[in-house]
């Protein structure tokens, strides 16, 4: 799916989602996350162990919402297919780190952070996507 230059650009951007899957019983599964932007695609870190994770192998299938919460107000959420990739490499968890923490922060994230066995990503590829402001 091709997607505006507009919406683009805005995905682009450092901010925070809210990554809704769908769980057990058909509940709702929303939770925030900090994410890449590659390639048309949106990629989250997280674990195979995580209910999103599970959710996502379950039904391939998740929706995301980025959001401006000052005027003008803006957002973007987006619908897709989604599967499980294998966990970002150190080099990428530094460049997500650095995205969202900055120069200041990002030292002492990696400082705790251990790439192990459990690392996955959840990459979504848009289907569908709705502007609204």
């Amino acid at each position: 799916m091709q997607l505006s230059t507009k919406v683009d650009d805005f995905l682009s951007q450092t901010q925070i989602c809210v990554l809704a899957t769908t769980g057990p019983g058909n509940a709702p599964h929303a939770i925030p996350m900090w994410y890449l932007y590659r390639d048309g695609k949106i990629v989250i870190t997280t674990h195979h162990a995580s209910q999103k994770c599970k959710n996502v192998d379950r039904t391939g299938k998740a929706m995301v919402v980025f959001d401006v919460r000052e005027p003008p107000y803006y957002a973007v959420m987006v619908k897709g297919d989604a599967e499980i990739g294998p966990g970002l490499t150190r080099d990428e968890e530094y460049e997500v780190a650095l995205r969202y923490l900055g120069e200041d922060g990002v030292g002492k994230f990696m400082e705790q952070y251990d790439v192990g066995g459990d690392d996955a990503t959840i990459v979504i590829t848009p289907t569908r996507v709705i502007e609204f402001s």
